[in-house]
């Protein structure tokens, strides 16, 4: 019979891999915000901003430039959702409850902050670059992911990757009770066993 001193150390120990299991979770997500954010502009094809008399105008075949902002963001958080939430489920499943809702509030932290941090690693502001400029300088304009739909990519495709894993895998996780069980013995049995007269 365990003492409650067992099982309370017990239970310590599955909040702290729990916690554990969280920080990791939020870990990898924020590093895949930084990475996304910083590669994001570079990718996109930059719309051209021109100073004229009346001030600033972009043609229409930049405007539709703009699309490529959204174009190549769905995909780096299509990509980077789906690997982190099969991969993440996969590794951390203390309690897979837990880190399914811990994968669904890194993916909005990661949508909000990549999105955040491309814009500040892109292009400035051409209404500050061209605010004082000569007619007819140009200068590349801001990434900015305009579409809201967009920050859902992140949850949506890390929500497919852990699905993706849950269902094609039993849990890991057994019973407290029997963990220290032979798998191929149930404990019933070995109770049952009859056990050898003493010595006369």
């Amino acid at each position: 019979m365990s003492s409650p001193d067992s099982g309370s150390t017990g239970a310590g120990a599955e909040r702290r891999a729990i916690a554990k299991d969280v920080l990791v979770v939020l870990g990898a997500f924020l590093v895949a915000a930084v990475v996304v954010g910083a590669v994001w502009p570079h990718l996109v094809d930059p719309v051209v901003v021109k100073r004229t008399d009346v001030g600033l105008l972009t043609d229409e075949v930049a405007l539709a430039d703009r699309f490529d902002n959204v174009g190549w963001y769905t995909l780096l958080a299509a990509g980077f959702g789906v690997v982190l939430g099969a991969v993440l489920v996969a590794w951390r499943r203390t309690n897979e409850v837990v880190t399914l809702l811990a994968v669904v509030a890194g993916a909005f932290l990661a949508a909000w902050l990549s999105a955040r941090l491309g814009t500040w690693w892109g292009p400035p502001d051409p209404n500050l670059v061209l605010a004082h400029a000569k007619v007819g300088t140009t200068a590349p304009d801001q990434v900015v992911l305009d579409a809201s739909a967009a920050y859902l990519v992140w949850p949506v495709a890390s929500l497919v990757g852990a699905a993706a894993v849950l269902w094609s895998t039993p849990s890991q996780r057994k019973p407290r009770d029997q963990a220290d069980q032979p798998p191929d013995q149930p404990a019933a049995e070995r109770a049952e066993e009859p056990r050898p007269d003493p010595l006369p």
